[in-house]
């Protein structure tokens, strides 16, 4: 079941089908004359989802934004190659190119910044082993029987003190997280993900390495990492964020590992903005390649060197927070994190078992600048997920640590909406087992979300005492009270307030007049997570209310 928006034809336009042939090339241009998008329509370019997303955080949308110039593109499949896809943030496009000659005077056109081989056409026999199940000493039994609803799950989730968050409403609905990995084999079939589909919370599917192919045919990597944010199957296997919406975006070949592969990474960045994606979880990373030419200087590490990790900030920059593997490179001649782990400001995970000891594979820091990473960690050392063709097992690899956080992280946001992504991740931060005393091989230790809750819940409390009006009853049934308890008179010319669902919707919008405000009527409405909009005397003020 492959789910498409219409307005993703926008965002990212699928310009042309491209076979699985021929090189590939990164071809960057020099500005984006010729787009026939602009700033004063970006409702052209960003799904609504993501416009609200910057307008609930003041996050302007800028040249970066814009889709590459649609002249330039044309210019391309006139001299014959094939458009895969483009890059607004910077601002190029991947090309497929059957006969390598033709690349020759392109870089000499005057639109053309640079023109770079990103993946040969006659590729070199993968050195790389990719997804190799990392062997360690097995801390527990595969036949250990489930000990609650959570059923194999519950360890790892409790863990993290995540199902506290569950406890009180909170499984990520609303939410949108989008998955970058290399496939999602049989996802639409297995019953650990029946409920996604069934209430139609799969909201879209896109592939970058081969565009005519079906996510779900794929490798089974991506499915392994959904598995633990939104399986629900109660008494066997629970996710993270088991009530989230999802968007999975493959951009890895398993089959080889070539620098295309960050291209296609920044690309899907990109969908996952436009769409409107709350958290992205990456369990993916670069180092080494099969073309030992292209590998990369533990010295890039840096935070600021490599697109690939450019790329990630500047997602963070639009209101998403990012969470990716550390790398399962502790125990190699690397040893270090592998990009774009090193970027600031997100989350890059750590690989511990069920008793909260390092996993010897885990990659280490620190960042090349001295950053301590990676930040966090969770259990990726014999880790229960769903693995294919239908069985429940344990698999090792920080690719499964990031997930669990990844998806408790949607559930944390869900709570404290108005909270910034900086504000979510400095809370996860401070949470973790150990803040005070970080080191580069667990960071600052395993977070503990209800700790973090209860910080952003002290936040929360200290910005209420400012606040002009007093909403009640929350949780709510059937109506709400508004109370105007601000000094001064209250100028309701044009005060308004608006009820909006989890989603983004409008629900109801009214006057206000007079100090009490009486919102009817609400019992129709599910059970859930709302905000309350109240515009006043020229300001804005934002309430989170739940309906029980």
């Amino acid at each position: 079941m492959k789910l498409t928006w219409l307005w993703i034809l926008f965002c990212i336009p699928l310009l042309a089908h491209a076979q699985s042939d021929g090189a590939r090339y990164r071809v960057e241009f020099t500005d984006k004359a010729g787009t026939q998008y602009d700033l004063a329509h970006p409702e052209t370019f960003l799904s609504q989802r993501a416009l609200r997303r910057r307008e609930r955080y003041h996050i302007p949308v800028d040249e970066k934004d814009l889709p590459v110039s649609g002249v330039y593109l044309d210019s391309l499949k006139t001299h014959g190659f094939k458009v895969l896809y483009t890059s607004g943030w910077f601002n190029f496009a991947t090309v497929a190119v059957v006969s390598p000659g033709d690349t020759a005077g392109v870089s000499r056109w005057n639109f053309v910044r640079s023109i770079k081989l990103t993946r040969p056409e006659n590729m070199l026999k993968n050195v790389i082993k990719k997804w190799a199940e990392i062997k360690t000493p097995s801390t527990k039994s595969i036949q250990t029987e489930p000990d609650d609803s959570y059923g194999y799950s519950s360890g790892q989730i409790a863990q993290l003190n995540g199902k506290i968050l569950h406890e009180n409403g909170f499984k990520g609905q609303g939410m949108l997280i989008a998955i970058l990995d290399a496939g999602f084999r049989a996802a639409n079939q297995l019953a650990v993900f029946d409920s996604l589909f069934l209430q139609n919370r799969m909201l879209g599917t896109r592939d970058f390495v081969n565009p005519e192919s079906n996510v779900f045919e794929e490798y089974q990597h991506g499915m392994n990492v959904l598995s633990l944010m939104g399986a629900n199957t109660p008494g066997k296997l629970v996710g993270t964020a088991n009530d989230a919406s999802y968007f999975l975006i493959r951009t890895e070949d398993e089959n080889s590992e070539y620098p295309v592969e960050m291209d296609n990474f920044i690309a899907g960045l990109e969908l996952a903005d436009s769409v409107g994606a709350d958290v992205i979880n990456a369990s993916l990373g670069y180092f080494y390649f099969d073309d030992p030419a292209e590998n990369l200087n533990y010295d890039e590490l840096d935070g600021k060197t490599l697109m690939i990790t450019q790329a990630v900030e500047t997602a963070e920059q639009k209101g998403m927070i990012v969470c990716v593997s550390a790398g399962n490179e502790g125990e190699s001649a690397w040893r270090y994190i592998i990009a774009p782990a090193d970027a600031k400001g997100i989350l890059s995970m750590a690989a511990v078992n069920a008793a909260g000891e390092r996993a010897r594979f885990s990659s280490i820091g620190p960042s090349a600048d001295g950053r301590i990473k990676p930040e966090v960690a969770a259990c990726g050392w014999d880790t229960w997920l769903q693995k294919y063709p239908d069985a429940i097992g344990v698999s090792s690899g920080t690719s499964f640590s990031s997930p669990l956080v990844a998806g408790l992280t949607a559930c944390l946001w869900q709570e404290y909406p108005d909270k910034s992504p900086a504000e979510i991740v400095d809370a996860i931060i401070q949470s973790a087992s150990q803040y005070t005393s970080p080191d580069n091989y667990l960071g600052y230790g395993i977070p503990d979300f209800g700790k973090a809750s209860l910080l952003l819940q002290k936040t929360q409390v200290d910005g209420d005492s400012e606040k002009q009006w007093n909403v009640s009853p929350n949780p709510f049934d059937e109506k709400i009270r508004l109370e105007y308890q601000g000094k001064g008179l209250l100028d309701d010319a044009s005060a308004t307030c608006i009820l909006i669902s989890s989603t983004g919707t409008i629900l109801k919008e009214e006057r206000l007049s007079g100090r009490v405000k009486l919102v009817n009527n609400l019992g129709v409405l599910p059970s859930g997570l709302y905000f309350l909009q109240i515009i006043a005397n020229g300001l804005t003020e934002n309430h989170k209310l739940i309906k029980r």
